[in-house]
């Protein structure tokens, strides 16, 4: 009878356990794989996989993402805020690969992208092993990793880069691109210092509002914007070099489908970009869907990518989910 009670009190402590610890998760994740050699972790990345990945082998669609940062900071993780991203991705039955690069002022131009471009070799190349189709690749990332996506895709010379040994298969394998709250156009220096003002009015008010911090601060920090000109530092001050590296300079017919996401609450400037860069896909052709997050910011438009039943997370999802679908009922890519 002892025996028998102590076996009950056992099976009770392992339910409690188990309920405790909650439902087995949906994903599990690989980190800090390297994808080419040197500069430390910058060339690392992490794959995030679904539950039941190895019952159809590589047969997910998949999501490069790309961190934001001002290509000067930022990584993969970034305090969980774009590991949440990957996660997410996962657990709506995508395999998710987020890529570190390497940062300014260390490299300029087009150092960033040509990192990027050598992810996407290693994620074509490898994401099989992790259940992924390397048929069904969607590029995706936020701020200055929404512009490297879409350099890369715009712009041929990276992906034609001899070096990474991509054929013409592995570049049609990219069937979309997610590009949140992204830069299309460098801007010059005098629409630089427009930006830095509104940025600074949105900050402290403006100079003439009578506020003490506006009377304050704004001069200082007008000063400081002008001096500090991040997009100096990334692509240098040749207007040619700053051409070649928007986006918008490469569009052209017969790029994949985009998304565009813009906050309610952009950084001044932005906007205007994002509607350029769309009239132009429209222009080309090119299948395009613009949405505005309501109520999200720069910055937290992508923690509402963390939650599926949230608009910008949904709208991701869909977006991916129907051109993999559309990618998997057309006839199969020859090569690899």
């Amino acid at each position: 009878m002892r025996r028998l009670i102590a076996f009950a009190l056992v099976l009770l402590a392992a339910r409690s356990a188990h309920a405790a610890a909650g439902p087995l998760p949906a994903y599990r994740e690989v980190l800090n794989l390297r994808y080419a050699p040197g500069a430390g972790n910058r060339h690392t990345l992490d794959v995030f996989i679904p539950a039941g990945y190895g019952e159809k082998k590589a047969s997910r669609p998949v999501v490069l993402f790309v961190h934001g940062g001002t290509w000067m900071a930022g990584d993969k993780n970034f305090f969980g805020m774009y590991r949440g991203v990957g996660r997410a991705l996962a657990s709506g039955g995508m395999v998710a690969v987020l890529a570190n690069y390497r940062l300014s002022p260390r490299v300029r131009h087009p150092e960033h992208v040509k990192d990027v471009a050598c992810a996407f070799a290693w994620t074509y190349r490898n994401v099989h092993r992790y259940g992924g189709d390397p048929s069904r690749i969607f590029l995706a990332g936020h701020s200055a990793g929404a512009h490297l996506v879409s350099l890369l895709i715009t712009d041929e010379t990276y992906l034609k880069d001899p070096e990474l040994k991509l054929d013409d298969a592995a570049r049609r394998s990219v069937r979309g691109v997610v590009s949140v709250s992204g830069v299309y156009r460098i801007p010059a220096p005098d629409e630089f210092h427009l930006m830095a003002r509104r940025i600074v009015e949105n900050l402290v008010g403006e100079p003439d509002s009578g506020g003490l911090a506006a009377k304050a601060l704004a001069p200082a920090l007008l000063v400081v914007g002008d001096k500090v000109n991040p997009f100096g530092l990334v692509f240098g001050k040749d207007r040619d070099v700053q051409t070649r590296a928007s986006p918008l300079t490469h569009v052209r017919k017969g790029l994949p489908p985009f998304l565009v996401l813009n906050a309610e609450r952009e950084v001044p400037g932005l906007w205007p970009m994002a509607d350029e860069f769309v009239a132009a896909l429209k222009k080309n052709g090119v299948p395009v869907d613009h949405q505005e997050i309501g109520g999200a910011t720069h910055r937290t438009i992508v923690k509402r990518l963390h939650n599926p039943r949230d608009d910008a997370a949904r709208l991701v999802l869909e977006f991916v989910g129907r051109q993999a679908a559309l990618a998997a009922a057309a006839a199969p890519l020859k090569g690899g």
